[in-house]
């Protein structure tokens, strides 16, 4: 197992798994890399079914990111003043669909206690993929399947300044 392939395990499964595999790299002599495993967070519920929406829904995940970049070059269009509102509205509407779609896949998903995920969980899932759709470094953190935190979009709009930052 590589380490990576702890974030798509279940939730309550990531502790154990993670101690068992840094066990293994020391039992072979790999000391470093069993510090490195030893000290991967747990994914909070949110971020651990965005994981799972990555791994196991990868053309709504890439439909989702092509709607928020089909939103941005409509929104750098209209900001340059070459664009249409209505581009702009359809991009929006789209973005908001790819995320939607998503979030009700999560919503099928179980918690380590065996139970559905709760509305403000769901919110937290919803504003990570919204993050993933419009920025760039979310994106990237999203795609890798291993997130920790959740992520929310900050900035004015979609003007300038796109920052992810981890969710409070």
């Amino acid at each position: 197992m590589d380490a990576d392939d702890l974030y798509g395990l279940p939730l309550d499964s990531f502790v154990a798994e993670r101690g068992k595999l840094a066990k293994e790299l020391k039992a072979v002599g790999d000391r470093d890399r069993a510090a490195e495993v030893t000290a991967l967070r747990k994914p909070s519920v949110a971020a651990w079914a965005v994981n799972q929406l990555v791994r196991t829904q990868p053309k709504p995940i890439a439909g989702l990111f092509k709607a928020g970049d089909t939103l941005r070059k409509a929104q750098e269009k209209v900001l340059a003043g070459r664009g249409d509102a209505g581009d702009l509205r359809a991009g929006v509407e789209r973005e908001r669909e790819a995320v939607s779609g998503l979030v009700e896949k999560a919503r099928g998903l179980l918690n380590s206690d065996g139970h559905e995920l709760s509305q403000a969980v769901l919110d937290r899932v919803s504003d990570t993929l919204h993050a993933a759709a419009l920025d760039g470094q979310a994106r990237a953190q999203v795609r890798a399947g291993t997130l920790v935190g959740e992520l929310r979009h900050a900035g004015l709009g979609m003007a300038g300044g796109f920052a992810a930052t981890p969710s409070p």
